[in-house]
């Protein structure tokens, strides 16, 4: 499919679904005070813009999120990459690490908020190390996963050539794992992304989760909605970025 193709659908879907949405505001499908129309989710916008939320500007609660969520996300990847590649190239490592990450991996990360606020208190500290909790097991797993996947024939091969264990983690394991590491991250990037949000349900004075939490607190469903379309734009911002430094420093992916 051509790329104007693909955008001129996808648009299509973006305005069928707004469609919808007024719509049942209209015809009163759905009661008024459950549900804004589009108009009343752009007033929001515009006067949280111009005025700001309960002394927080718009910018500085995306800014918050954003920063908590990134921050989180680097610092579980800054941990996790090194220790699965480590991992997936000795056996000892594996042995005494596989468990401890196969443990962390299916927690609800919301399960550690309670002590982090109790061990670090309630302000970023908490959330960041929350959020590299949350980023780290996926990460690892991913990346050791990509290691093992590693066919042993390319391996033998630069053996044969003379390869030292250095020259084949550079040229032969790490070219090979990374597409699968990139894969690995995204996920981490989305997962922490929406751990961050309830992180700033249950403990925050700014950021958007706090913001939409704050608001269903005085039944503002528009700013409700607000929040939610920000944060789905935002993961989608996310998540395209690292498509595009995927495509351009992986690009021999689907090419071995």
């Amino acid at each position: 499919m051509r790329p104007w193709s693909r955008y001129g659908l996808g648009c299509l879907s973006v305005l069928a679904a707004l469609a919808l949405w007024q719509a049942a505001g209209s015809f009163r499908l759905v009661p008024a005070g459950l549900l804004a129309s589009p108009a009343q989710v752009v007033a929001a916008l515009i006067d949280i813009s111009r005025h700001g939320y309960r002394g927080t500007s718009l910018g500085q609660d995306i800014a918050a999120t954003l920063a908590r969520a990134l921050a989180g996300f680097l610092v579980g990847s800054a941990v996790g990459v090194p220790l699965g590649l480590w991992m997936g190239t000795s056996r000892l490592t594996t042995a005494a690490l596989d468990w401890i990450v196969q443990f962390l991996r299916p927690l609800p990360p919301l399960s550690f908020l309670v002590l982090l606020m109790l061990w670090l208190g309630t302000g970023n500290l908490a959330k960041v190390a929350l959020l590299a909790l949350t980023a780290f097991p996926i990460v690892t797993s991913a990346t050791y996963a990509a290691v093992a996947a590693v066919p042993q024939q390319k391996i033998q091969a630069a053996q044969s050539l003379g390869a030292s264990r250095a020259q084949i983690f550079a040229h032969v394991l790490l070219p090979a794992a990374l597409p699968m590491i990139s894969t690995g991250l995204r996920i981490a990037l989305a997962a922490a992304f929406s751990t961050v949000v309830a992180s700033e349900l249950m403990a925050g004075s700014d950021g958007l989760g706090w913001m939409i939490f704050s608001a269903s607190q005085f039944l503002r469903n528009d700013i409700i909605l607000l929040g939610i379309i920000l944060l789905g734009i935002l993961g989608m911002g996310l998540n395209g970025l690292l498509l595009r430094l995927d495509h351009r420093l992986i690009h021999w992916r689907g090419r071995e």
